[in-house]
This record gives structure tokens, sequence and C-alpha cells, in this order.
């Protein structure tokens, strides 16, 4: 009776250990390296024709999705993306009103969907290009 209790001691402690390393590897990763995270608008250049956002303005990615947001009325838009090499391509479907269309300008997206190339990437910078327009994010 007393071999039984030393078994079931052991078998529950290796259960214990195998479950405790096991939680870790329940957590989403990051499966877009540097750019997962939220980004804060530093310049848009050339700057939209209309000013509408006057406050601070975010990107965010995470996933497969990317919202933008603005500083103190959260997130306004929300849409889908492909990270690929250099390319990042972004599709908000839900934005097709003149309002949406103007805001979507300052943040430097001029059409939807849009493909940007991404000059610049690493922990704490990223600076996008479409064309002419020139977008520079920080890690926010």
């Amino acid at each position: 009776m007393e071999n039984l209790n030393i078994n079931y001691r052991r078998f529950h402690t290796i259960a214990i250990a195998i479950i405790m390393i096991m939680i870790p590897g329940c957590q989403k990763a990051p499966i877009n390296g540097n750019l997962d995270g939220q980004w804060q608008v530093m310049t848009v250049e050339p700057e939209a024709p209309e000013t509408i956002i006057t406050e601070r303005m975010y990107y965010c990615f995470s996933l497969h999705t990317c919202q933008l947001s603005m500083y103190g009325s959260g997130i306004w838009a929300s849409g889908n993306f492909v990270f690929n090499n250099n390319l990042l391509t972004l599709d908000f479907p839900d934005t097709n009103s003149d309002l949406n269309i103007a805001r979507l300008k300052q943040y430097g997206i001029y059409s939807n969907p849009v493909t940007f190339t991404i000059e610049h990437l690493d922990k704490n910078k990223l600076i996008l290009r479409d064309g002419e327009v020139t977008i520079s994010l920080r890690k926010f």
C-alpha cells in the first residue's frame, strides 16, 4: 500500500511539472515580429488636405488585425492587414463615408485597400511609404 502511495505521488508531481511547463506555451506570441503592438503617428508627409483629427493618432497591429485610434476617442476603424517581407497591405472595409475617408488620409492612407513599402522597422521605429506619402511612427 505504501508503494502505491509513493507511485501516486511521483505521478502527481510529474503531471504538475508537465502542466506548469506547458502553461507559458498557451500564450499568443507576436506573429509579426517587431510590427505587432501600438504605434503613434509622428508625421505624415505630405499632410492631408483637411484636418479632422487634432489629437494623437495610433496604429495598433495584432495577429492579422489593424486598428486606428485617436487619443481620447478610442478605436474608430478596424481592418485587416497582410505583412509580407517589406510590404504591408491594409484594408478597412467599413470606412466608406466621406468623413472616414478624410480621417484615413490623416493617417496617410489615400486608398483603401493600400499597400505600403516598409522602409524601416525595428522595435522603436516604423516608416511606411506609399508613392509620395511617407508615414513615420514610433512604438508606443
